[in-house]
């Protein structure tokens, strides 16, 4: 089938009749049935069967259908692509993705330093998960990523960036360091195994003699400072979840001290823009801002 043919059935296949199908694709009735009818040949069997000045679909084109989907999903992919890869021609443009907790307040003020001083620029930022942001990154969907953890993978440039260190908030209190012995397994508020940073606490946690199946799992740091900040019990997130999340208990730092690194990916094949780079230099510059607080 060539690919208008394709069009015209998959137009077909999802508006129920011709008639509708001719006015998606801009065309007359008349050129769409012309079309389906070339298609059917060059096939040797039919896809439709009139009844009652109806098309009702035949046990072949049910088949097809998921394949022709699979066509249009993989068409809309190269649209993508191909716009992405204009915006990025142009340079007038960046996307970025972070994680929820750097969504909260790092990055905002990261995009507004960077605005204020280039109000022409174009900025798409969107707030996503670890593996969600590599696999947007490797589809020319973002042109980086801010993420916590080790995200090494083929075709990645992963840039370190500063080390954030994971604070215990509790709603019932307590001044100084705090020994992860003296968690209340009870109460704690754990994160999701997919999180990098679940996988360090569980680890620690174990090595501390602390269950690692706590009794709530939330798969975001905001989330995590959400439910303590409502009396739901005690979770160690990172120090800017702490830090920014508004209503939360004094953080208390950990003893021994426990971290997360703080990573920016990119493309391996594409050199960072001059606009990625200035993206950097804030970045950097925001969090020294936020990691000198915590000294403070």
């Amino acid at each position: 089938m060539r690919l208008r043919q394709i069009e015209v059935f998959y137009a077909i296949m999802t508006t129920g009749s011709l008639r509708r199908a001719a006015e998606v694709l801009h065309v007359s009735q008349p050129a769409a049935s012309k079309v389906l009818r070339y298609a059917e040949q060059s096939l040797g069997f039919a896809l439709f069967e009139r009844a009652g000045g109806r098309l009702v679909p035949t046990r072949e084109a049910r088949i097809m259908l998921p394949h022709v989907n699979a066509i249009f999903e993989k068409l809309s992919d190269l649209k993508r692509l191909t716009d992405n890869l204009r915006y990025a021609r142009d340079g007038h443009s960046i996307s970025i993705g972070c994680v929820p907790s750097l969504g909260l307040s790092l990055v905002p003020r990261v995009v507004q330093r960077y605005r204020a001083d280039h109000p022409g620029m174009e900025l798409t930022i969107d707030a996503l998960h670890g593996t969600e942001i590599v696999s947007h990154i490797l589809n020319h969907d973002l042109d980086l990523g801010i993420v916590f953890g080790d995200y090494t993978r083929d075709g990645l440039t992963a840039l370190h960036i500063a080390d954030i260190p994971l604070l215990m908030i509790d709603g019932q209190g307590g001044e100084g360091p705090v020994s992860l012995a003296a968690i209340d397994p009870a109460r704690y508020i754990g994160l999701s195994e997919n999180d990098p940073t679940a996988r360090l606490l569980d680890m620690a946690l174990d090595e501390a003699g602390i269950p690692a199946a706590a009794p709530v799992r939330v798969r975001t740091h905001f989330m995590a400072a959400e439910l303590v900040r409502l009396g739901g019990g005690c979770a160690i997130v990172d120090a800017l979840t702490a830090l920014h999340h508004p209503g939360l208990p004094r953080p208390r730092p950990l003893s021994p001290p426990l971290s997360v690194t703080c990573t920016v990916l990119f493309r391996a094949d594409h050199a960072l823009s001059h606009i990625s780079q200035s993206i950097l230099a804030l970045l950097r510059s925001e969090l020294e801002i936020d990691l000198a607080t915590l000294v403070a």
